[in-house]
Parts: structure tokens; C-alpha cells; sequence
């Protein structure tokens, strides 16, 4: 009956407050180009204004709804007041609340959930996010204050789910809606099949106005950038590789991209609000390397004085002089390679479909045009050995490049996760951290926890050792 008496009271423009998971920033010290004498601690995330609900916060403007934003990007998840942040939302006076989840910050969300349905029992919560796409059915599971879950590109489905919700509430026709989970009665039902979007250029411009810009603008003036302040944007979703370690439930394995004129539109806009570089965190921009050309050429043809950097890393197979040549010189300065190992059996192992060969061809080019380069390690994938690990370092030390390592973690929706979901099923999800080697929740067959552990160690001594 109350959520009946909402309904009835309700006003156009239906109040959708929208919830960004909490932070969590683990450093890495890495020998950086610009310090090559000593280590610098390097964030692992940085803090960007959240693409994901600021495309669905834009969405639903336009679909007519009055979208708020709760953001908690700046909160440490390991120091979140509950009670504050539910307080936060409830003075927003929302008629439905979106969550977005992240696996190493779910429990954080529960939280949240329980707090506002113990609070107002009737507020529809949902939840989306690369988490809860991948696992919905489980995700509602664990917590019954949530009540839907969105799964991939939420600006369309979330949209179509709430007006329906508001004009019938929870129902059988709600079934229909593609990529919708949702508890109905004591069952929790609904179409898994993931939301994608192919027309991105069709989506309004992110909602950045319903964040704090400045706070954002200032922050970013402590990146280890070219220029600053540092803003993002994303030009395309989705990859059509299928790394074994890599989640893909959210953005999907099929490629989509936006217009290079829509992309460079958005790059104006952002400069026009004081932002002097712009990080790229596509799972894959290159894929369309006739695409890339163009932002190059209009880049270039509308006179953008700023720098660019793609800090989600770049498949090296995808590196040639001639594209390294019109990136650089229309700014872009920074590339991340997506490495992940360099010892050919395990490249193999986790379908990277690259070679060492053609790592260190990508390396030279990139050296020699004059990026600064960083390449990304995963410690203990499918396949390696301590030999393996070991190569890996030799190789890296021949060709004198930074890099950063994580450990290999099964994160829901990643292929590795079906392998060993039934044995983690009773592991917090506060463990999912790509940092720990006295706890790991993966260990590659006939390597031990020790050998892990000394694997890390000589990584370490690696970074650690001075650079004459």
C-alpha cells in the first residue's frame, strides 16, 4: 500500500537517485621515465567523475525522470559511514535508488541496500554494474533489500524497467525486459541476457554537470600527467578478445564504437570546462584503427592543444609505427600495454593472442617515437610456472621499460571464474584484491602459495633495484 500511495503522489519528473560504489586506492611503487632514480607511489584507480551513471544519469534525463547522483568516489570503502551515505540519499527524497556494484566494494553496496530498505521498506533499489551483470541471480541472492539487478548497458534498460515499475510495479510482464533480473513475490526472475548498445552515438553526453566538476578538475592536478587537470571519456565499449582473466559481463565482447566527430565533440566540450588531457579507458581503442585516424585528423584539424593517454592498456599486436605516429602527434604521449606475461606458453594458456616477439616490437616502436610506456603483469595466470615468472622478468629487463603487476584474480564474469566459482563460493568478496600474495584466491596448477609469494618478491626486488 505505501508503495501504492507513492506511486499515486507522485509528481512528473520521477526523483531516481543514482550511487557510486566507494573507492579503493591501492598504491604501487613504480620507477616512473620522469624519476628514473628513485620509486613513486602510483595509484592503481584514480578518481574520475563515474562514466557508467553519468551516461544512465543523462539517460534518464532525457527519457523525462529527474536523476540525482550520491557520488562516493572519494570515500575509502574501508571507511564508508553507512548511515551517513543512506541519510545522503534519503534527503534526495527518491523514488527509486540505482546502485552501481563493483566486485571489491559489493559488500559495501549490501550495506548500503540494507540500510535504506530498513529505513523506507518500499524504496525500489537496483543495482548494475560489472558485478551485478555477471552474477544477478546471486547478487539479489545474498542481499533481499535489492530488488532488480540491470545487466550490461544499463541507459535503455533501466529506463524501460522504471517506467514500468512506476506504472505497474512489480509484474509478470516485467519478465519480458531484456537483461532484467527482479524479485517478484518469494522468486527472483527475469532475462539474463545481457543489454548492448550498438548505436553509443545515439546516447546523450554524460551527466557530468550533476557532479562535482571542480573537486574533479583540482584532484587531478596531482596525477603524474603532461597536463592538467585530467578528465575522461569513453569512445567505444566492449572487446572482442577472450583473455581468460578479463570480465567482460558488462561491456561485452562485441566491439561497438562511437563516430570519431562525436568523439571529438565530446573532447571540445571537455577542454571548454578547463580540462587539459583526457584519459581514454576503452577496453579496447584501437580495435578500429581506421577510426583512430579520424579523431587523429579532426583532433588535429580543430586545433585541441591537449594531451592524451590511454591508461586501460593497448594490445600490442595492435601497435604499428605509422598509428603510433599520428597518436603522438596529435598528443597522445602515454600508452599503457596490456602485456599480462612475457612467456609464450602462458600467452597461449590465457588466449592472449599475442607473442613476446611481438611485445618487444611494440616496445621499440613506442620508444622510439618517444611514449612513455608502461606495461601491465599479471602474476600467477593459467599456465605459468615459477620459470615462467622468471622469464618474464629477464624479458623485461632486456628491454628496460617500466611496468606495474597485479596478481591473478577470477573476478565474476571473467572465464577463469567458471573454472574455480564453486571453490570461492563461500570467499568474502572483501578478498577479490589483485595485491595480496599471502592470500590469493588463485594459484596456477603445481605452483604453491610460497613460490607465488617469492615470485612477487622478485618483482619487487626488481622495481626496487636502482637504475644507473
Amino acid at each position: 500500500m505505501a508503495f501504492l500511495r507513492r506511486l499515486l503522489g507522485r509528481k512528473p519528473g520521477r526523483r531516481v537517485v543514482l550511487v557510486t560504489p566507494p573507492s579503493y586506492f591501492t598504491e604501487t611503487m613504480m620507477r616512473m621515465p620522469t624519476y628514473p632514480f628513485s620509486l613513486v607511489p602510483v595509484v592503481s584507480m584514480t578518481p574520475f567523475i563515474p562514466l557508467g551513471p553519468a551516461y544512465l544519469a543523462a539517460s534518464l534525463r532525457k527519457a523525462g525522470f529527474d536523476p540525482r547522483v550520491v557520488d562516493l568516489t572519494f570515500f575509502d570503502k574501508r571507511k564508508v559511514d553507512v548511515e551517513q551515505v543512506r541519510d545522503a540519499i534519503l534527503s534526495q527524497k527518491p523514488e527509486a535508488v540505482g546502485l552501481s556494484t563493483l566486485t571489491w566494494t559489493i559488500n559495501q553496496v549490501y550495506d548500503i541496500a540494507n540500510a535504506l530498505k530498513a529505513e523506507d521498506g518500499d524504496l525500489p533499489i537496483t543495482v548494475g554494474g560489472p558485478h551485478a551483470s555477471a552474477i544477478p541471480h546471486r547478487t539479489l541472492e545474498e542481499c533481499p533489500s535489492i530488488d532488480s539487478a540491470i545487466i550490461g548497458d544499463g541507459e535503455y534498460a533501466y529506463r524501460d524497467y522504471l517506467n514500468l515499475l512506476f506504472e505497474k510495479g512489480h509484474c509478470d510482464e516485467m519478465a519480458e525486459l531484456r537483461g532484467t533480473v527482479f524479485r517478484h513475490g518469494d522468486r527472483v526472475i527475469g532475462d539474463n541476457s545481457p543489454n548492448y548498445i550498438d548505436d553509443l552515438d545515439a546516447l546523450p553526453s554524460p551527466a557530468r554537470d550533476l557532479f562535482n566538476i571542480e573537486r574533479y578538475r583540482e584532484f587531478s592536478r596531482n596525477f603524474i600527467a603532461k597536463k592538467t587537470p585530467v578528465a575522461s571519456i569513453m569512445t567505444s565499449r566492449g572487446c572482442p578478445q577472450a583473455c581468460v582473466f578479463c570480465y567482460r559481463a558488462s561491456s561485452g565482447y562485441k566491439y561497438r564504437s562511437r563516430s570519431p566527430g562525436n568523439v571529438v565533440r565530446e573532447i571540445e566540450h571537455l577542454h571548454k570546462l578547463g580540462f587539459n588531457e583526457v584519459q581514454i579507458p576503452d577496453d579496447n581503442f584501437t580495435a578500429d584503427r581506421p577510426r583512430v585516424y579520424e579523431v587523429c585528423r579532426l583532433i588535429k584539424e580543430r586545433g585541441l592543444d591537449m594531451s592524451f593517454d590511454l591508461p586501460n592498456g593497448m594490445r600490442v599486436d595492435h601497435v604499428t609505427e605509422e598509428l603510433m605516429e599520428k597518436m603522438y602527434n596529435v598528443g597522445f604521449y602515454s600508452i599503457h600495454l596490456g602485456v599480462e606475461s612475457c612467456d609464450d606458453h602462458v600467452l597461449k594458456t590465457i588466449r592472449k593472442g599475442i607473442t613476446v616477439e611481438q611485445v618487444k616490437r611494440a616496445v621499440k616502436i613506442t620508444k622510439d617515437i618517444g611514449y612513455n610506456i608502461i606495461l601491465y603483469i599479471i602474476i600467477g595466470l593459467p599456465g605459468s610456472t615459477v620459470e615462467a615468472e622468471a622469464r618474464t622478468l629477464d624479458v623485461l629487463q632486456e628491454m628496460d621499460v617500466p611496468f606495474t603487476f597485479s596478481i591473478c584474480t577470477p573476478y565474476p564474469g571473467a572465464p577463469l571464474w567458471k573454472e574455480v566459482e564453486d571453490e570461492l563460493r563461500d570467499v568474502s568478496w572483501d578478498r577479490y584484491d589483485e595485491t595480496d600474495a599471502t592470500d590469493p584466491l588463485y594459484l596456477p596448477e603445481g605452483m604453491t602459495q610460497e613460490q607465488l609469494k617469492e615470485c612477487v618478491d622478485r618483482a619487487n626486488e626488481y622495481l626496487l633495484k636502482p637504475k644507473m
